[in-house]
């Protein structure tokens, strides 16, 4: 009743387009039907107007007068209104609903449990020390903790592949702050600059992360065949029941089945047969159609119950896609840390190269060194021989103040015999002035050497 007509004054009034934002629009469509939109009809005002089925909306339309919401957060609690926290929220980063992923709906509804529950007043101050708010492609937005923090609320990053084909479409002027609501999809950076952090923010998060690590948790349970949060509370501030979808089981489809059993056996329901011509024809007819009442119910409960499976699939397909993507990540770790090690190990073959070639020069410079030092003890001692054999020319020197003890240990350390022999003769030489003559002779030979 409350579903508007799909007619030409709604399509001229208010046209839907796209933004142009997705890119692979083909796995986007709008694959959320009519039967679906029923599941949640309770979680909006009474009035509330959804826009029926087409399988050619994406949910990047933007429209003045239609507004997307996806069905992430009704199967978590939610109910619209959202309460004040989540409206802050959206309020201060100006994003569309539809660009919130899962896991942010997973956190704001756990932080509204524990602002009712445990008393703690959080508010954007405290939201922005524990979360960056970013980008994960097609301008749609995640929570990402803070670097090296741990994660403040445990167990929301859930995968869940098949989020993005379940939105609907309500009109704006039939729900509270409808017209106030954005009207495309944010696509500019976001700032948070102007929230500071104060003593009573420090406080807050303090008491937030004394608390337990289970109340910290987001959690679901199943009660009567329906999804209800552990957030749920939340909704009171809201005023409005925070009932979420029946969700069917199998369990329903054998209850479906014992009870067309029941109804097989019973001698009040007429079994169906093939229709007889005749007289009783109308009556057949009549008599199958009220047995086949309930089909239509069965088939409406399978469905839901193929879709719940196909999306339980699509989640185990996509958390083995993602551990693909993780061993592939760390496939190109050992990768580039075998070419580090490579790296390394040629700069130290090329350090031991150079540290070879730099003693090599080293014992080079030593050797050069110590023949120098020879070469300058030989060039001394020549000059002194000279000396030796001037002074040994003239007949007044007094030759006993040669230290001729001196010279031989100096001719032993250059290993020269023939020096040695020489020092030997000028020492006689100069024994007595008969010898004079040897002596000016030997004198002399050294001079001509030198």
């Amino acid at each position: 009743m409350l579903r508007s007509s799909p007619g030409k004054d709604h399509k001229k009034r208010s046209p839907l387009k796209s933004q142009g934002i997705i890119k692979d629009s083909a796995k986007e469509r709008y694959c959320f039907t009519d039967p679906q939109i029923d599941r949640i009809r309770h979680c909006f005002p009474a009035n509330a107007v959804f826009k029926p089925f087409d399988p050619t909306y994406l949910s990047d339309h933007a429209s003045e007068t239609w507004i997307a919401f996806p069905f992430t957060p009704f199967t978590i609690g939610y109910t619209y209104p959202f309460p004040a926290f989540t409206q802050s929220f959206f309020s201060l980063t100006g994003i569309s609903f539809i660009q919130a992923m899962p896991m942010v709906w997973r956190v704001l509804i756990t932080l509204e449990r524990i602002i009712e529950q445990h008393g703690i007043d959080l508010g954007m101050s405290e939201l922005s020390e524990m979360y960056d708010l970013v980008s994960h492609g097609s301008h749609r937005y995640l929570l990402k903790r803070k670097p090296g923090e741990e994660h403040p609320i445990f167990k929301a990053t859930k995968n869940d592949t098949n989020w993005k084909w379940r939105f609907f479409f309500v009109r704006r002027d039939s729900i509270p702050d409808g017209k106030d609501l954005p009207r495309k999809w944010t696509t500019h950076a976001i700032s948070v600059s102007h929230l500071f952090k104060t003593p009573t923010t420090r406080e807050r998060l303090l008491a937030f992360r004394r608390l337990n690590p289970a109340v910290r948790s987001f959690k679901t349970s199943t009660q009567d065949s329906q999804e209800v949060s552990s957030g749920s509370v939340t909704m009171s501030s809201a005023g409005k029941s925070s009932k979420s979808a029946s969700k069917f089981s199998i369990a329903d489809l054998d209850t479906v089945r014992s009870s067309k059993k029941k109804a097989t056996a019973s001698p009040t329901v007429s079994i169906p047969k093939a229709p007889t011509k005749g007289r009783g024809g109308k009556k057949r007819k009549t008599s199958e159609a009220e047995d086949l009442q309930g089909l239509p119910l069965i088939r409406h409960q399978f469905l839901e119950y193929f879709i719940d499976k196909f999306a339980e699939i699509e989640d185990y397909v996509g958390s083995v896609e993602e551990l693909e993507k993780k061993y592939a990540d760390l496939q190109q770790v050992a990768v580039l840390k075998d070419h580090k090690i490579a790296d390394l190990q040629k700069a130290l073959q090329d350090a031991k190269t150079e540290m070879a070639k730099v003693l090599i020069n080293t014992d080079y410079e030593k050797y050069e060194l110590m023949e120098g030092a020879k070469v300058s003890a030989a060039i001394t001692m020549c000059k002194t021989k000279l000396k030796m054999a001037q002074e040994a020319q003239d007949p007044d020197f007094d030759r006993s103040n040669w230290d001729v003890e001196g010279w031989k240990a100096r001719l032993a350390e250059l290993e020269d015999e023939y020096e040695a022999e020489e020092v030997l003769a000028i020492e006689a030489g100069g024994s007595g002035k008969d010898h004079g003559g040897e002596a000016s002779g030997a004198a002399e030979d050294d001079a001509a050497k030198v």
